[in-house]
């Protein structure tokens, strides 16, 4: 075996690189110069195996002369000397400049030495083309050679290929044969992509195939609307579809998409492929409907646009049965029904209708919105509570429709010094509750007399519910009580919800009683 490099030498990272080529039955390392203040006469190149610091063989350069001594011998490539090593395999270089002298230079593992002959590479892919269904490709594929010792033919392990595809997409890089000489490479496409070539390279030994890039095709089909569309200005009508796309093997499959109702809005196909929504109607005319572009059209082929006759719609819509009121609770109602003065609509026809509240009748809120089905009775209250007195009206957004404003309102009551006692006694003892109910005049509160107060209790058990234990009526100065015997702990509240239909109802506070 040759000896270490000395000691003295000093490692650097050369430009130059190394190489294999087999010529005439024979392996040979490649030099390809790359460092003006280095003469291929004083280069050699020293061979180890990976991992290890033994050096296998040391080759110098041949037909160095090619280069005048007053070149720089920029982008020129010299062949080593054949080598010869113990067996087939992939082995490191380490290129020396000026070996054994005091300005020696190492560069260690500048390059891989391939020893091997004849290396045959094969090239193949899980899929034959890129496709919405062939996204992701594997290129796969074996490399073996001949064995300089034996001549028998076997597989490559550990040898690097450099792969690259080239499309609209390109990719390079390396990868290694595992064991088997076997090497698989994930290549994975997008809606972007075209025919895209895949070549794999060993040394001088290149193979690759064609990936051809293949759209397919997408159905549309509307199911409703069907004909031409009459219907009310500012109504919603109904659309409902299927979009499916023609798979690589010929069936029909659902896609799940965006569809765009053109001008208007967008809506996601479910994973049946299937869409609903509506759009609004504002003018005659066509509405298309087509698949949107959300950055998967490029796997299809010109997607199909489905479009909708819409007849000029007249400004019919109205209220009918129209309520409204407030109950005690202080919630708002509003009943009624949607509908058209003249003419017709499709099964389904929506509006967006909006609860609007005023305190003077002339400046109106929005307080809410419900969705109303034309010809379908509604019942619908917004979040927003009643007061003593103010306006409450419906609007049809879409359409400048307004309702009729309704004046709602009852007077406003209250349950004052609410009280449960005492507060801590012993079970079988009299407690009492009581309190007072004012109801509110204008902006002054007066006692409410002959009122029915109800007195609820609530155990301190788990799951325990509240109970109506009695009732206290009011006296003249509006004052309440009424006596129980405690029995165990527990919260206790009055609540004042036996009223007349011009008052709101009030609860009092909860009190806990400790019953020991």
């Amino acid at each position: 075996m040759i000896a270490a490099p000395a000691a003295q030498a000093a490692d650097v990272r050369l430009k130059s690189r190394t190489s294999t080529e087999v010529k005439d039955g024979k392996v040979h390392a490649v030099y390809e110069s790359y460092d003006f203040d280095v003469r291929p006469e004083d280069v050699s190149i020293r061979v180890r195996r990976k991992g290890s610091d033994q050096v296998l063989a040391t080759v110098r350069l041949a037909d160095t002369d090619q280069c005048a001594p007053e070149s720089e011998c920029w982008d020129m490539n010299f062949l080593s000397e054949p080598v010869t090593l113990p067996e087939m395999g992939v082995y490191t270089m380490d290129v020396v400049v000026r070996e054994g002298r005091p300005d020696e230079l190492v560069d260690r593992d500048n390059g891989e030495l391939n020893y091997a002959l004849d290396p045959q590479l094969t090239v193949t892919s899980d899929r034959q083309w890129i496709s919405y269904d062939n996204s992701h490709i594997n290129v796969s594929g074996t490399l073996v050679a001949e064995d300089p010792h034996t001549h028998e033919v076997k597989p490559f392990a550990g040898a690097g290929l450099y792969y690259r595809s080239r499309g609209y997409m390109s990719s390079e890089g390396w990868l290694r044969t595992n064991d088997t000489g076997s090497f698989t490479k994930s290549l994975t496409f997008s809606d972007y992509s075209t025919d895209t070539q895949v070549d794999l390279i060993f040394d001088a030994e290149e193979e690759g195939l064609t990936l051809p890039f293949r759209r397919q095709d997408l159905k549309l089909k509307v199911d409703e609307p069907l004909g031409t569309v009459n219907a009310p200005y500012g109504s919603d009508v109904p659309v409902k579809g299927k979009l499916t796309r023609i798979a690589d093997d010929g069936t029909e499959k659902p896609m799940a998409a965006y569809i765009e109702i053109v001008g208007q809005k967008t809506v996601r196909t479910q994973a049946d492929g299937t869409f609903s929504d509506k759009f609004t109607v504002t003018r005659g005319g066509t509405v298309k409907i087509t698949p949107g572009e959300t950055g998967w059209l490029g796997w299809f082929n010109t997607p199909p646009t489905h479009s909708i006759a819409v007849a000029t719609p007249p400004r019919t819509s109205t209220f009918s049965s129209l309520k409204a009121s407030v109950d005690k609770y202080r919630k708002v109602t509003f009943t009624g029904k949607l509908d058209v003065t003249a003419g017709t609509y499709p099964a389904g026809t929506t509006a967006t209708i909006a609860m609007e509240h005023s305190t003077d009748g002339r400046t109106w809120s929005n307080v809410g919105t419900f969705t109303a089905q034309y010809g379908a009775t509604f019942t619908q209250s917004p979040a927003k509570k009643g007061s003593s007195s103010s306006y409450w009206r419906l609007r049809h957004t879409n359409a400048g429709l307004t309702s009729t404003a309704f004046k709602l309102g009852r007077k406003s009551t209250q349950l004052f010094n609410d009280d449960v006692t005492p507060e801590g006694v012993r079970r079988g003892t009299r407690i009492t509750a009581k309190g007072g109910l004012l109801r509110k005049y204008g902006t002054s509160w007066k006692a409410f007399p002959g009122q029915s107060v109800r007195i609820y209790f609530k155990a301190s058990t788990s799951g325990a519910t509240w109970k109506k234990l009695g009732t206290a009526t009011t006296g003249t100065d509006g004052t309440f009580s009424k006596k129980f015997t405690a029995q165990q702990d527990g919260t206790w509240q009055m609540r004042y919800i036996d009223t007349p239909s011009t008052h709101y109802a009030d609860y009092g506070r909860e009190d806990f009683v400790d019953v020991r």
